[in-house]
């Protein structure tokens, strides 16, 4: 029986060659893109497994809820903990087998040897580390590689660099200009798919892993007091515990409840709640994020949109195999009057589409590795078709899939072959098959996901483009950022900056603390000086002199900062810097010194409109000179050193509002700029006319300065592009799912044009004997085309408009949503689907009425 089906089958594909190609060409197209999503998937959900041990692997992770009255942003199941977590876990759960922290030194590290000056991603570790992670060491003692002081493992590809062919264990690198590490290891690239590797989304991809104490050593300053520690959120915190260990996982949950209100202070609880957990250790590699609030995680909405394009391809296979039935309806109804069932008719239906299904991912499967290195590697950012076909759950799981597109493209097909009469049947050779609604349903379904993915293309790539504009279109001249942590460098910002103006192509030189949209550091403000007042989030950028001559930042009101105001000094700074690319900073911790009645001088700050506006500080003009004021938690006969009251906040300027972060900051109260001392990136503005010779210069004086430090410069555009590459890949990502979208709705619609144009030459004959003209059939026949098509993008308006809302909500600078997405999905739509079947239409209305008649 299953010989006969399968010989019928191919019997059926042979009769007609156009439907076939494009019902196979249409399914690999939808398989393409879900095989793809799978395999991107799958290759997350691997993350770490190629370790022995990272089945028992769990990493500390933090939440932090602002409470109402301080309007701050919070963390939220962020895979990062402070240090000292790590360090009252020890002692509160001697169960846990072992524990290791992870925490970035820098990731362009300056590390030198031999006169080479190199810049790699380094990482410092406590020696447990070694002992959770199995890392392919070809030089050194993995037991004991970490176990000495300032001890250092680099990849293979740096022991070259550096030694060549000479043996790197024992010989000496300089970090950060100022530690000299011994070489203990040296290591392979690690296996993928880890956090230590090198995919986008590797948040380690290490190239320098030292022993804890080379941190120690690097750190600006010493260690915060411990009742500050907890503002400090840049390790992860790795947990090794084995069944045989006697603390479970779901055991030490339980219990980080209690261990917060044991170690956290109470007076840091009281704008904020702290909140531990544990995850796998592959939540480094997939994130614990929702994807833009939707509630499900990036590889769900992954498989949800390349399900969707499967879903497109196996609604055109029931459209156009229903519509090729109706030419064998004579031979449906032969079979059935000899005997044959229903089942039988409707598994023979079922035989055709498992037939190409299983085709359709042969193909799909050789275009997924032929573009896999083209298409995915740069959507995705990872080579997944090596592990993908490793995988021994991926075959079941193809195996599935076909099962699947079977059922979903053949079960209409199917419903209604079985339902022929062999009477009805017999007496013409060829008939109209199933619901004309229903096929008219299933039309409209084609086009109303592809109307939806054109909405979502439209919107985002109407965001992106607005934020590339604003961001880059007010500076003339390139800005070029150079990374100069003096502790390191041992380069003052200021002789920089004065060897820098000597260049003849810098129109300017500044300095920053965080790079534009890299960085974002929130912190509490207030109206009132009174600890107790309510405080609202602001915008904290610590700038240098000039800073708003270099970023083009309009003046309103006031002046800005300049040498010749005393009270305008640049200050070093009280309290730690922004957590590590996690989102916003909790509040500044304040420094602890000894009490003293002496009045505190009120800072000067510059402020943006927004800012005035919301602290009712009036206009522009009226800002100026008016205080605010960043209130300090009370320390009232409390262990540790008294806290230094925070000087009030004069307003002495207020400047055009700009944005340099893409997300939308909580209860957005506009920013403020401060003078700091020390500040770790320097800006230079340089004349467009002679790049080339700026760079030179620059690149001279560096080598001047630091002549054994690779010089770390570069180009505002590239932090920009670094930073948007995300959503220009999100953008990518739904053009390609756009295009596939509409490209089997167009061979779906062609085809069925052939058909429907075919079944209406007799309507159309008849019409036109009674008058109708050629160009009136063109239009009858494009309209009743083009009616679901237009349906559809009104049904899938709501869903657009819903989708493109919540887009545009997570940034700062968002556009309107006007009505011209959606308008414009309509008038793409149409117009495709007007010439896809227009070649058809006009051949089927220039029918002329004696063809038919002598036809009958």
């Amino acid at each position: 029986m299953l010989k006969h089906y399968v010989a019928v089958a191919l019997r059926n594909i042979r009769g007609a060659p156009f439907t076939s190609a494009v019902n196979l060409l249409t399914l690999a197209v939808g398989l393409v893109c879900f095989v793809s999503a799978y395999a991107f998937v799958a290759f997350w959900g691997s993350a770490e497994e190629h370790f022995p041990k990272a089945r028992d692997l769990y990493v500390l992770t933090l939440t932090i809820k602002q409470r109402e009255s301080s309007g701050l942003g919070g963390l939220d199941n962020v895979p990062n903990a402070p240090d000292v977590a790590a360090e009252f876990l020890r002692s509160d759960f001697p169960a846990i087998t072992k524990i290791a922290r992870s925490v970035i030194i820098d990731r362009k590290t300056m590390v030198a040897s031999g006169g080479r000056a190199e810049r790699l991603f380094g990482v410092a570790v406590d020696p447990e580390f070694l002992d959770m992670f199995d890392l392919p060491f070809v030089a050194g003692d993995p037991g004991t590689a970490l176990s000495s002081p300032r001890s250092a493992i680099i990849t293979r590809e740096y022991a070259v660099r550096f030694f060549g062919a000479d043996d790197p264990i024992g010989k000496t690198v300089l970090i950060g200009n100022s530690v000299d590490a011994t070489v203990t290891g040296v290591i392979d690239a690690i296996p993928e798919p880890s956090h230590l590797g090198r995919s986008a989304s590797a948040t380690r991809p290490v190239d320098l892993i030292a022993s804890r104490d080379v941190f120690e050593a690097l750190r600006n300053g010493p260690a915060p007091p411990a009742q500050f520690s907890w503002f400090f959120v840049n390790s992860i915190v790795y947990l090794y515990l084995p069944p045989s260990g006697g603390l479970t996982p779901d055991a030490l949950r339980a219990q980080l409840g209690d261990f917060v209100a044991r170690h956290v202070p109470a007076e840091s609880l009281r704008n904020q709640e702290y909140s531990f957990g544990i995850e796998p250790v592959g939540v480094l590699l997939t994130g614990t994020n929702d994807f833009f609030d939707t509630g499900l995680s990036f590889s769900a909405v992954l498989l949800l949109l390349s399900g969707l394009v499967l879903g497109v391809a196996c609604v055109n296979y029931a459209n156009l195999a229903t519509a090729r039935a109706a030419r064998r309806v004579r031979e449906i109804g032969v079979r059935k009057a000899l005997g044959a069932s229903p089942a039988q008719i409707a598994v023979q239906s079922f035989a055709e589409a498992a037939a190409f299904a299983l085709g359709a991912l042969v193909v799909a499967l050789a275009v997924f590795v032929a573009v896999q290195p083209l298409l995915v590697k740069r959507l995705l950012g990872a080579e997944v078709d090596t592990s993908f076909f490793a995988s021994l759950g991926v075959w079941p799981t193809l195996a599935v899939l076909v099962v699947v597109v079977t059922l979903a493209a053949g079960a209409y097909p199917a419903l209604v072959l079985s339902r022929v009469r062999p009477v009805s049947a017999i007496a013409v050779g060829q008939a109209r098959l199933g619901s004309p609604l229903f096929s008219t349903l299933l039309v409209g379904a084609q086009f109303g996901v592809a109307s939806f993915l054109l909405i979502a293309l439209t919107v985002i790539s109407m965001q992106n483009a607005e934020m590339r504009r604003n961001a880059l279109a007010a500076i003339e001249d390139p800005l070029v950022l150079i990374a100069n942590p003096a502790r390191q460098t041992k380069v003052a910002a200021t002789t920089l900056r004065e060897r820098l103006g000597s260049v003849p192509q810098v129109r300017g030189v500044t300095e920053i603390q965080l790079p534009p949209w890299e960085g974002l550091l929130m912190s509490p403000v207030a109206s009132s000086p009174d600890p107790t007042s309510a405080q609202r989030p602001v915008t904290t950028r610590q700038v240098g002199y000039d800073f708003f001559d270099v970023f083009d930042v309009e003046l309103l009101a006031g002046r800005l900062f300049d040498r010749d105001h005393a009270e305008d000094a640049p200050r070093a700074p009280t309290g730690p810097g922004p957590i590590d690319r996690l989102g916003p900073a909790t509040q500044p911790a304040p420094a602890a010194v000894q009490p003293s009645s002496e009045p505190v001088p009120p800072t000067n700050i510059v402020v943006d409109r927004t800012f005035a506006a919301a602290f009712g500080l009036g206009t522009p003009e009226e800002a100026v000179g008016k205080l605010v004021y960043r209130p300090v938690p009370v320390n009232p006969g409390g262990p540790g050193p008294r806290i230094a009251p925070q000087p009030p906040l004069r307003v002495i300027g207020v400047v055009e509002d700009r944005s340099f972060t893409f997300f939308k900051t909580p209860n957005n109260n506009g920013a403020i700029y401060s003078m700091q001392a020390n500040l770790e990136l320097t800006v230079a503005r340089v004349a467009a006319a002679d790049l080339d010779g700026g760079l030179q210069g620059i690149d001279a004086a560096w080598r001047e300065l630091a002549p054994n430090v690779a010089v770390n410069r570069r180009f505002l555009d590239e932090v920009f592009e670094g930073a948007y590459a995300q959503y220009l890949k999100i953008n990518q990502l739904f053009a390609v799912l756009a295009v596939m979208a509409f490209g089997i709705c167009v061979a779906g619609l062609f085809g069925m044009a052939i058909f429907v144009a075919g079944r209406r030459r007799r309507e159309i004959g008849v019409r036109k004997t009674l008058g109708a003209s050629t160009s009136r059939m063109i239009a009858l026949l494009l309209v009743g085309f083009s009616k679901p098509v237009v349906i559809a993008n009104l049904i899938a308006w709501p869903a657009g408009y819903l989708a493109a809302r919540a887009y545009l909500n997570q940034f700062s600078q968002s556009i309107p949503l006007t009505p011209w997405p959606f308008l414009l999905s309509v008038a793409i739509t149409v117009a495709i689907a007007c010439a896809a079947v227009l070649g058809q239409t006009v051949r089927a209305a220039r029918t002329t009425p004696a063809e038919v008649l002598r036809q009958d």
